[in-house]
């Protein structure tokens, strides 16, 4: 059986510099001006990562009480990947475009699936 491959939404917190480095490396990634989100509410964000089965990525608090709801209310997602604040600014670009691009090739590696391993999951990237 053939996992999921690991994609990802971008919400409004996640810099464009990011997105264009993990799409340069082959990293299917959307961010969500791409998609006129930009204004969306964080609900929106999660529905459409859900509906177009990617994880989500972002640097908003708020995700971890969704993500609890969420799962309470007996729905699933693709996953959730919240980035500290310590990883702000041009000087940590690197570090987050790297533990995305390990995630990702872990999975497209066979080492890990997004369901057993991503979906579901929030996961902190410090």
């Amino acid at each position: 059986m053939t996992s999921t491959p690991l994609k990802f939404y971008a919400d409004v917190h996640v810099a464009k510099s990011v997105v264009v480095q993990l799409r340069n490396k082959g990293v299917d990634i959307v961010h969500c001006e791409e998609l006129d989100m930009a204004d969306a509410s964080d609900l929106q964000h999660l529905a459409l990562a859900v509906e177009q089965k990617r994880t989500l990525i972002t640097r908003d608090k708020g995700f971890l009480t969704y993500h609890s709801n969420w799962l309470e209310e007996g729905k699933s997602h693709s996953g959730i990947f919240f980035l500290s604040r310590d990883l702000q600014g041009k000087k940590h670009t690197g570090t987050i475009v790297k533990a995305l691009l390990d995630y990702h090739e872990l999975i497209a590696g066979g080492a890990g699936t997004v369901e057993a391993d991503i979906a579901n999951q929030f996961i902190w990237i410090n």
